[in-house]
């Protein structure tokens, strides 16, 4: 009997071994499954990262080109007016300390857009309008309120004075 004993002896504590190695296996299991999650998330998030930057990057880079066009326009406008008064190239391009080349460039973008400008309100001169209106309407009895506009065609800013 003596054998028998150590046999069933040694049956279950191997069963318990083994359950218990099995158990030490589904436990690291479910942690490397949530760990896996957990990366795959971040991972996602990530990505989404470049792609939100991507895309940012290129709004900005479109908005730096309109503003970029916009000066660029202003820069032409402004060497068009001397070139009006009766300055010649070269001189405009001494005192802008530009090549002629940039400074015809300049004012053929300037006199390629007029055309177009000319035909729609720009933006900043309906806003000029409201404001006009705005600033208008709450001078006091008090109050001298002016506009003046710059000769070169940006916007108007309000000026006021306490009479």
């Amino acid at each position: 009997m003596g054998n028998k004993a150590v046999s069933k002896e040694a049956r279950r504590a191997a069963r318990e071994a083994a359950t218990a190695a099995q158990e030490e296996v589904i436990r690291r299991t479910k942690a490397n499954v949530e760990d896996l999650a957990a990366f795959f998330d971040a991972r996602e998030r990530a990505d989404a990262v470049d792609e939100w930057l991507a895309e940012r990057q290129q709004a900005l880079a479109e908005q730096a080109a309109q503003r970029r066009g916009a000066q660029r326009l202003q820069c032409g406008t402004a060497l068009r007016a001397m070139r009006d008064r009766g300055e010649t190239l070269r001189e405009i391009a001494r005192m802008a300390g530009i090549s002629e080349k940039a400074v015809r460039e300049l004012i053929r973008e300037a006199e390629s857009t007029e055309p177009a400008a000319a035909a729609a309100p720009a933006p900043a001169e309906t806003a000029t309008a409201a404001v006009s209106t705005a600033v208008a309407d709450t001078a006091g009895s008090n109050e001298v309120s002016a506009h003046t506009a710059h000769a070169d065609g940006r916007s108007w800013e309000p000026v006021s004075a306490r009479a």
